[in-house]
């Protein structure tokens, strides 16, 4: 089934404060990893706060990216 925006938000809003895995393609056969908590949603994006001291605190990312499959996303 084919998600839309609204559904993709709604999903993340469920997973408020649920352990996240997102793995974002980086370029050829190239994957960056993140691993956190989801602490905020926003109309636009959502925050994941990182458990690695080697990323920063923080980061970002779109509804989009993942209509597009630019990143996945795992609820642990």
């Amino acid at each position: 089934m084919q998600m839309n925006l609204p559904d993709i938000r709604n999903w993340i809003q469920d997973h408020l404060g649920s352990d996240i895995k997102v793995v974002e393609q980086a370029g050829r056969k190239r994957t960056n990893e993140y691993d956190g908590v989801l602490v905020e949603v926003f109309p636009a994006v959502f925050i994941v706060d990182l458990d690695s001291s080697d990323q920063p605190a923080h980061a970002s990312f779109t509804y989009t990216k993942i209509l597009t499959k630019d990143i996945q996303v795992t609820f642990m």
